[in-house]
């Protein structure tokens, strides 16, 4: 009888500590880590040459355009559910999949628009669930699983260079590295 209760009490309190406030200061963390990561993206678009945008290791995964644009977009359509609002234009993905400076323009619309959303939410509603990906998630959560759905998908990359006898860009965890 005791498992049984045990059991009932922690079916009943799960949903409550998913739902509890992050810690102080979180939210300027989450704002720094969109920033570094905003950066480290746009290293490896610079870093690529034009003639190899259309790179991929395989036939069945995306090349390296393709996964920037996976890598960058999503985090500011995580963050349009976020704030409750439609998502950003971000360009033509005919244009942006093609060409250099275009997908760069996207990973700088993509990163601003998640950054400045992530600012305007007030901290009443920081912790408020909202609908996404039919569950109900705390905001700041939401941000969360964008930044690592796209340190995910942008690691996936360094391959992408190796294959081509490039070094990735430096890997700078803490954003303060050499070139700031």
């Amino acid at each position: 009888m005791r498992l049984i209760a045990v059991a009932a009490l922690s079916l009943l309190t799960a949903p409550l500590l998913a739902q509890q406030a992050p810690p102080a200061g979180f939210r300027d963390r989450q704002i720094a880590d969109l920033q570094r990561e905003r950066k480290m993206t746009l290293a490896m678009v610079d870093s690529m040459p034009e003639r190899l945008l259309h790179f991929k290791p395989v036939p069945v995964v995306r090349d390296f355009a393709q996964q920037i644009a996976h890598a960058a977009a999503p985090v500011a359509l995580f963050a349009s559910r976020a704030k409750g609002g439609p998502a950003p234009a971000l360009g033509d993905s005919t244009v942006y999949l093609n060409a250099k400076p275009a997908l760069r323009d996207l990973v700088v619309k993509a990163y601003d628009y998640a950054i400045g959303a992530l600012r305007d939410i007030p901290d009443s509603d920081y912790n408020t669930p909202v609908a996404f990906a039919g569950q109900q998630i705390p905001r700041w959560r939401i941000f969360a699983l964008a930044h690592e759905h796209s340190v995910w998908t942008r690691g996936e990359l360094v391959g992408y260079f190796r294959l081509n006898g490039m070094a990735p860009p430096a890997f700078d965890l803490f954003g303060g590295g050499a070139g700031e």
